[in-house]
């Protein structure tokens, strides 16, 4: 459990940081292309290091059932839950959807409860409300860069929704944003079923099998993504991607989608599916402290409220 627990916290510091760059070259670089080439870089990642985790063979054990559930978690979250939550962006704002969508641990723990087998204490629930209160205050505080530290966000946000917002499409962006919440739930949880069918026992064991998933999901995602970013954007859209800018580019997605991705799914495995959601979801904090130690960016009361609530609730959770 406290393996578990360290890589999916360093996972969420790794997605935090690494959305603080993004945004540092967010004029220069479409989001949604980047989206499409951090994770053919993280593929690719991945299947360099498969010979020093059990070879390519390991592709040809792994069952049909599972792979079909390891696929379904990747569509499931990170091509339909980050678009629908973008577009949710565009009809309510970011500071409705991205606390909207704040519930993303709840669904988990009611999803992982029954079909997983994992065990929730009233302190634990009780830690999950107090991060959610932290996120509201924090994406009311700042919704841009609480936004923009959700590393899985697809596309540009939109601070507010169009002046004339119609009481139907207001209703809509909402449950859009509910919506891409359910569907990242039901994702961390695949992943979770499918780790769970080949049964790793040794923490090598779950190092080799999270490079196996890794490589195989961030593949699923790029076979998705590479296609509707050349029919949304064109072939223009890759021209950000050439001379010396790309070797930065490229270490940033190894950084964000290879090594982070690579410590989310340890995290699942070791912490299980619902503390490794919880600690995900608390990135934006992440990125808002490292906004305030590196970036200089003033810290009010609120966020300090904030701060104070998601350690508690974090805490009451890991105990």
């Amino acid at each position: 459990m406290s393996l578990g627990i360290f890589f999916a916290a360093t996972a969420a510091v790794i997605w935090a940081t690494s959305s603080l760059m993004v945004k540092a070259q967010a004029a220069r670089v479409d989001t949604l292309s980047f989206n499409a080439f951090r994770v053919i870089v993280g593929a690719l990642f991945f299947f360099a290091l498969l010979p020093f985790f059990g070879g390519w063979q390991l592709v040809l054990q792994i069952t049909p059932l599972t792979l079909a559930t390891l696929a379904a978690s990747v569509v499931l979250g990170f091509c339909i839950g980050d678009s629908i939550y973008f577009w949710s962006m565009t009809q309510i704002g970011a500071s409705r959807a991205m606390p909207i969508s704040g519930v993303y641990p709840v669904f988990t723990w009611l999803l992982a409860v029954p079909l997983l087998g994992e065990q929730v204490t009233p302190q634990a629930l009780l830690g999950t409300v107090l991060v959610l209160g932290a996120l509201f205050l924090l994406s009311r505080e700042k919704p841009a860069d609480a936004d923009e530290a959700n590393d899985m966000v697809i596309a540009p946000s939109v601070e507010t929704g169009p002046p004339t917002l119609s009481t139907r499409a207001r209703y809509l962006g909402v449950a859009a944003a509910v919506g891409a919440a359910l569907m990242w739930a039901c994702a961390t949880t695949l992943l979770r079923m499918g780790i769970q069918m080949q049964q790793p026992v040794t923490l090598y064991d779950n190092v080799q099998q999270s490079v196996l998933v890794s490589a195989y999901r961030l593949t699923i995602a790029a076979l998705v993504l590479t296609p509707l970013t050349q029919w949304l954007k064109g072939s223009r859209v890759w021209d950000s991607y050439r001379g010396r800018a790309k070797w930065g580019q490229i270490a940033l997605a190894v950084y964000s989608t290879g090594i982070g991705s690579l410590f989310f799914v340890l995290g699942v495995a070791l912490a299980g599916a619902a503390r490794a959601a919880l600690l995900n979801s608390a990135s934006p904090l992440i990125g808002v402290l490292f906004s305030w130690l590196f970036l200089k960016e003033k810290l009010t009361r609120r966020v300090w409220a904030g701060t104070a609530l998601a350690l508690t609730g974090v805490w009451l959770v890991l105990i």
